[in-house]
């Protein structure tokens, strides 16, 4: 039965850069992700901090080409119907980045194979609890290891996958995408951000010749059968005005992907020996922008406290940050949706404005073990 020091599940940036740090410090580290990075991967933007994170974890080489491009403005039309332009020329980290998320994940779980993590792709993990410590894992290739420390890196909509980790869910936003190819000749690389009745579009120019638009509503509002599906949307994008001007030249979609966009934190997210990270600690709304930037400090931080702290204490010092961050990004999404009153009336609108300032109740979490 093989042995290692950490085992990991999920190769999103929180679970990568952590297996590549933890790699060469000379751990034994296995990283378990379920798919084979074959499909498109939500999260395409992030802010010009972005680079100075990569670089903290040695990995500054994928804030470029082929796996990012450069956005230099933000472009919002939300809470008046002027637009409002926003430079990163005031940024000290540069312009901000639109990314192929599939080829940024995947280009970092094999940086992470390269530092001299064991990778696993297609394959599934699930932990259980030993007697005299430590957990064994599951492989859904049907190999057994050991590991003595659990990580969960399973993003927003990941399970514990036997470890008793509970997550509490802020809202039912989900994200409802389309991707165009751009007409030869387009430049305009900005981030579009516009609130319209139902929801708020953002759009991103991506590496090679292609944009996705995206549409932040709630999961009851979507309907189910796809083409009606498909008519909703393209009826929502009509309601735009800049991201309707940006995509001008592009041929309709004829497809729609959906992906989870619930903004969420875990209750239970640490314990003997295991602790969640990235998304599955803490996840944002999209609007932030930030989910990238905090699985990466996620990582470093995680790798620096378990080289210095007791599993008791990191779990308690990993309770405490959770509860702070949550409270102060509850505080500044409500600033930000409440800003928007011209759909005051909408049922979306209507329900981001009732979503609570400060962390909610909080019922019993699991026992750690």
């Amino acid at each position: 039965m093989s042995r290692y020091d950490i085992a990991i599940a999920g190769a999103g940036p929180a679970g990568s850069v952590l297996a590549a740090l933890a790699a060469r410090a000379r751990y034994r580290v296995l990283l378990v992700e379920k798919s084979h990075f074959e499909r498109p991967r939500f999260g395409e933007t992030a802010p010009p901090e972005l680079r100075q994170a990569l670089t903290h974890v040695g990995l500054e080489r994928l804030a470029q080409a082929p796996f990012c491009r450069e956005a230099p403005e933000v472009l919002s039309v939300w809470g008046s119907d002027e637009p409002w332009s926003r430079h990163h020329i005031f940024s000290p980290y540069g312009t901000a980045l639109h990314l192929d998320r599939r080829a940024f994940d995947e280009a970092l779980a094999l940086a992470a194979r390269d530092a001299g993590a064991d990778l696993k792709l297609g394959c599934a993990a699930r932990f259980a609890a030993r007697p005299r410590g430590g957990y064994s894992v599951q492989l859904s290739t049907g190999e057994r290891i050991r590991a003595n420390a659990a990580i969960l890196a399973t993003g927003r909509a990941g399970g514990g996958l036997g470890l008793p980790y509970a997550r509490q869910y802020l809202d039912n936003n989900i994200a409802v995408s389309a991707r165009f190819s751009l007409p030869a000749g387009h430049l305009d690389t900005r981030t579009v951000i516009e609130a319209v009745p139902g929801g708020w579009f953002y759009l991103a120019v991506l590496p090679g010749n292609e944009v996705i638009a995206v549409l932040i509503t709630l999961a009851t509002l979507v309907p189910s059968e796809r083409r009606a599906r498909l008519r909703w949307w393209l009826e929502a994008l009509a309601q735009t005005t800049v991201v309707r001007r940006a995509l001008h030249g592009c041929r309709l979609p004829q497809t729609l992907s959906v992906a989870n966009a619930r903004a969420s934190f875990a209750l239970s997210g640490a314990g003997d020996s295991w602790l969640a990270i990235g998304d599955a600690r803490i996840a944002p709304d999209p609007l932030s922008g930030q989910g990238i930037i905090w699985a990466i400090d996620d990582a470093a931080s995680a790798m620096e406290l378990l080289t210095r702290m007791e599993w008791r204490d990191l779990a308690r010092d990993m309770r405490a940050r959770t509860l702070r961050e949550v409270e102060a990004y509850l505080f500044e999404r409500s600033r930000v949706y409440l800003s928007e009153q011209r759909f005051k009336d909408d049922a979306y609108w209507s329900a981001v404005s009732r979503s609570p300032a400060s962390v909610p109740h909080r019922p019993a979490a699991p026992a750690d073990r």
